[in-house]
């Protein structure tokens, strides 16, 4: 009896090791973003993979990445709405996506802020981050993470150079839904129309609008280049991947799974920022644009300054009568860490 007893105890203790060890490896993460499932060609896909990596090699298992690409759980503001419902525990977002639940934080996208990448890098990772990161948390209710990869935005258009503002007005311009980019467009005297991205394609090849502002790597994975004729390498705008993720699951882990997850979020940054600036340096950097047969311009320093002259008063002015102090606290928040990193670096 003494002999079934102890048999049936060492049963009963391995179905509970085995229990366990099923529980333990329930951990999943699913996070999406609307790249293309493509590490050449997409830096948040690089990311993205670089995340799961680290979740994965690190957890012993314990911990899963499942990657929706594309698109493939909806617009911004509906893989959003998945994050906040913890149907999905991280999204790479867009200013868009994310000013959509609070629209202050538009207030971020003044023209012709960010002189280049490494000072964007250390205002975003510095008291600027944590202090924009707290404001999304407060106003949108989802942990921020961290700030990716990262592109300045080009002028382009299928009907004209662009060379100074007057070149630009009447151009029906896509924008996304982003008040202070309808606000700038507006000043140079163009026509806004907010498209999805999903629809961006077809509306320039049907002449719904005539041109965009996007980096050359996004430019690329939309096929822009097909659709346009001219582009004007204005930097005008710095454009970053927005990661967060849903409080409730992150409070959730242990805390070696957050050890984890927080050091596979420092390696996604690093790689999506890395592959962003390689793509803009090799594969699609201005040759890119010319080998498609686009006209590219770029503009004289006092040219610049004009474009600059033109827009930023009137989005300034935007932000204030939109947002209010709020807009205005963020936007002074933001140059102000831009002023402060360039004295210490310069």
């Amino acid at each position: 009896m003494k002999k079934y007893l102890v048999v049936f105890s060492l049963v009963l203790v391995l179905a509970m090791s085995l229990s366990f060890n099923a529980f333990a490896q329930e951990v999943e993460i699913k996070l999406a973003h609307e790249e293309p499932k493509n590490v050449d060609n997409s830096s948040a896909h690089a990311a993205a993979v670089a995340f799961k990596n680290v979740i994965e090699s690190q957890s012993n298992g314990e911990m899963e990445v499942k990657i929706y690409a594309g698109g493939s759980m909806g617009t911004q503001r509906e893989t959003m709405n998945l994050l906040k419902s913890n149907m999905l525990q991280v999204n790479v977002a867009s200013i868009g996506g994310l000013s959509t639940f609070y629209p202050a934080l538009s207030a971020i996208e003044v023209p012709f802020a960010f002189p280049n990448h490494n000072i964007a890098y250390e205002v975003f990772d510095g008291k600027f981050g944590e202090f924009i990161g707290n404001k999304i948390e407060e106003n949108v209710g989802v942990k921020f993470l961290t700030t990716s990869a990262g592109g300045f935005y080009v002028l382009t258009n299928n009907k004209r150079p662009i060379k100074k503002p007057e070149d630009m007005k009447g151009l029906k311009i896509r924008t996304m839904s982003v008040p202070t980019h309808t606000a700038m467009m507006q000043a140079l005297g163009a026509s806004v129309t907010q498209v999805a991205w999903s629809e961006l394609y077809t509306s320039l090849q049907t002449g719904v609008v005539e041109g965009q502002h996007n980096p050359i790597p996004i430019m690329a994975i939309g096929g822009l280049e097909e659709v346009q004729k001219y582009a004007t390498l204005t930097n005008h705008l710095y454009g970053a991947d927005w990661w967060v993720a849903n409080k409730d699951f992150y409070n959730s882990l242990t805390n070696e799974q957050k050890k984890i997850f927080d050091n596979a979020v420092k390696t996604a940054k690093t790689v999506g920022r890395g592959h962003k600036r390689l793509m803009s340096s090799t594969k699609y950097g201005v040759s890119f644009l010319e080998d498609a047969g686009i006209e590219v311009y770029s503009p004289t320093t006092n040219e610049l300054q004009k474009f600059k002259e033109t827009v930023v008063p009137v989005v300034k002015e935007k932000i204030e009568n939109k947002f209010g102090q709020e807009g205005l606290n963020i936007t002074n928040e933001l140059l102000k860490s831009v002023e402060d990193v360039e004295k210490e670096i310069y």
